[in-house]
């Protein structure tokens, strides 16, 4: 053998064997100088347990490493196994290519304090201290290749120590079969997150570095809202929330413009059951959700349908609150601190935004379906001397094309209890509702017994009987509403006045409704109520209250003629009754009148009845003695039917002048009416 190839092939064995022995040392040496100079490097102590090395391939393998919290005690963050495969023939070339990066059992731990988080002092440790040296931008012409990317079974968790929340997720997994900085290559992975109390989320990206496009599938399969618990306490104080979330979302957009990215997709949210502290608030069987585009350019939103189904809904009024007063947290007042020129108590007005600030675009909104479909909502009123139950059931809404950028239109039906049926059209602006509103709602065969406790607590009177029916068209134009309400009552029939309550509207429910009756038992009431609701004064309900109250007292005070006509009688025939001088008795059509009043004033306790007789004036004894008589026969008759004394007065009246004027008995009326 020459002696030139013996030398070469003595060089090459000592090479390699060198290498061998660098790879053999490399490991040990490199896990020495990490566990004892870890926290010099890093800040933190760091421990590793093995540390491996081979020069030939190019492969690193780390096992068992930690790394510990500021107090050397607690773990921070570590990982079971780190593999990493790295091409060292490409090093020259200015190409670091990494051929896999293999991490198993990685677990981190975030604790947030405050605005300090437990990572802030490795940050501090590797900030430069010189921030205002000038950053080299020049290109370093090194290319970096990420090959079978590979994180499995990562274990993180989030602590707020301050606000008691957090979240663990228990199995992150995350797969990127390649990637490329400083390249033209293209780029793909995939993140794969298990949730702690249920559900996953697999997230699928491209990306093309030519077109500097990318494409995102995003999937989230069975995510249970308890996850969120920590969270939505901040904006509800709630005893369970029980539901899960299933959502494909699908994102495609370039880099250099996010903001015209166009996403769509589906988002269900299914089994939904939320308790308050008082009991079941609310709950739902699917929600659906499907999105055509979403784009934040234009700051538009296009939904081909919204579809809720099962909604089973209950409000509980109490005294002090209802159950859905106390889900919202409650407001801790405002510390109020003196400063100079400055009034205790009295905010400093707010700056005004700059063109940044402001929106540049409101937001284009449009639904093509919406639809509840099976819902039932109850309200109980606990308030009332008598609880209030009212539930609605088969509450359907239908709408088409909904939007913010023009007219509206939906429909509303329900089933009332007693057999009652609710219908309602409604034509409107969603962006601007105060310019236009038209609204129809009819209401037919509700059994008026179920509103009993609010007829109890307004006027002291229950409700025992009756069929109501409403009619009502609604409509608002620059702020003018205009509401026109037609009452349909069937056999009303209301039991006598409860002493025990302080009624807050003191009018004659059931001598009113009497007197309203007209001869088939039915009662009609138009009620018009109009305001404008910009003035801070109006309140829709008070008008309502207030003209309906003044129209039962009108009528109830004055009923002679309303009466009249509902018996089928002349107007004239209970403001007036006639009488001729020297009668012997009183006759039928008398008799008659006289015993509709002695209804009227049985109906209510509240109700008294006047009758002021005039008879010609005569010096005549005889004439005095018989007006007197005639009374007395008045006063019998009335006494017989069983209206107390005091309930129809019969008094003596002005002696008529004019020979023409009729004799008899002017009939009045009058409330005691308590404000």
């Amino acid at each position: 053998m020459k002696k030139g190839l013996k030398i070469l092939l003595w060089v090459v064995g000592v090479v390699l064997a060198l290498l061998v022995i660098v790879s053999l040392l490399a490991g040990p040496i490199a896990k020495g100088y990490i566990n004892n100079h870890g926290e010099e490097l890093t800040g933190r102590r760091v421990q590793v347990d093995h540390v491996g090395v081979n020069l030939f391939s190019g492969n690193v393998n780390v096992r068992g490493l930690n790394m510990y919290e500021d107090d050397g005690v607690e773990v921070f963050a570590g990982f079971d196994t780190l593999d990493v495969g790295l091409r060292l023939l490409k090093i020259p070339f200015k190409t670091l290519h990494f051929g896999h990066i293999t991490l198993a059992g990685l677990h981190a731990n975030v604790v947030q304090e405050g605005d300090r988080f437990n990572f802030a002092s490795l940050i501090e440790h590797f900030s430069s201290p010189d921030s205002t040296a000038e950053k080299d931008t020049t290109p370093s012409g090194w290319v970096m290749k990420f090959y079978n990317i590979d994180i499995s079974h990562a274990s993180l968790n989030y602590d707020d120590m301050i606000n008691h929340k957090g979240m663990h997720l228990p199995d992150v997994n995350l797969r990127v079969p390649g990637f490329v900085l400083g390249g033209e290559e293209g780029s793909e992975g995939g993140l794969s997150i298990g949730f702690d109390k249920g559900g996953r989320l697999n997230v699928d990206a491209n990306y093309d570095t030519k077109e500097k496009a990318y494409h995102v599938d995003v999937n989230l399969d069975g995510f249970a809202v308890k996850n969120l618990d920590t969270y939505l306490a901040d904006m509800l104080r709630y005893e369970a929330l029980e539901g899960n979330v299933d959502a494909h979302l699908t994102a495609d957009g370039s880099v250099n413009d996010i903001m015209k990215s166009h996403i769509a997709g589906t988002v269900a949210v299914n089994n939904v059951e939320l308790t308050g502290a008082s009991g079941p608030v609310a709950g739902f069987n699917t929600l659906l959700v499907t999105v055509n585009s979403i784009n934040l350019d234009d700051n538009s939103l296009d939904i081909d349908e919204v579809k809720l189904s099962g909604l089973n809904a209950t409000y509980e009024q109490r005294k002090d609150y209802s159950n859905v007063s106390q889900l919202l947290p409650q407001k801790e007042p405002k510390s109020v601190t003196m400063q100079s020129g400055i009034d205790e108590g009295k905010e400093e007005p707010a700056a005004e935004a700059t063109e940044e600030q402001k929106p540049s675009k409101p937001m284009q909104l449009h639904v093509a379906r919406f639809r509840v479909e099976d819902a039932a909502v109850t309200y109980n009123d606990h308030t009332l001397p008598d609880e209030f139950h009212f539930p609605v059931t088969g509450l359907s809404v239908s709408a088409d094309d909904l939007t913010t950028a023009g007219g509206n239109n939906a429909q509303v039906r329900a089933t009332l209890p007693g057999g009652g049926h609710l219908m309602m059209r409604w034509k409107g602006n969603l962006a601007s509702w105060k310019d236009y509103q038209d609204l129809f709602l009819s209401i037919k065969g509700l059994d008026m017994r179920q509103l009993s406790p609010w007829a109890v607590a307004y006027t002291a009177y229950p409700i025992e009987d009756g069929i109501f029916g409403l009619t009502t068209r609604l409509t608002i134009t620059n702020s003018a509403l205009d509401n026109q309400n037609k009452i349909d009552i069937f056999k009303a029939k209301v039991g006598n006045r409860r002493k025990d309550i302080d009624a807050n509207v003191k009018i004659p429910l059931k001598a009113a409704l009497y007197v309203l009756k007209d001869k088939d038992d039915k009662i009609l009431i138009d009620m018009p109520v109009s305001g404008n609701i910009d003035n801070p004064e109006f309140n829709y309900m008070k008008v309502v209250w207030k003209t309906l109250g003044n129209l039962l007292v009108k009528v109830a005070t004055s009923p002679a003629r309303a009466l009249g006509n509902a018996l089928g009688i002349n107007g004239d025939g209970l403001e007036f009754m006639e009488v001729t001088p020297g009668q012997h008795g009183l006759t039928s059509e008398q008799y008659h009148i006289l015993s509709d009043l002695s209804t009227i004033a049985l109906s209510d306790s509240l109700f008294t009845i006047t009758l002021t007789q005039h008879m010609p004036a005569s010096d005549d004894e005889n004439a005095a003695k018989y007006a007197e008589w005639l009374n007395g026969q008045v006063r019998s008759y009335i006494g017989e039917q069983g209206v107390p004394e005091g309930r129809i007065i019969v008094v003596a009246g002005e002696p008529l002048t004019d020979p023409k004027a009729k004799a008899g008995y002017a009939i009045t009326s009058a409330m005691k009416i308590e404000e």
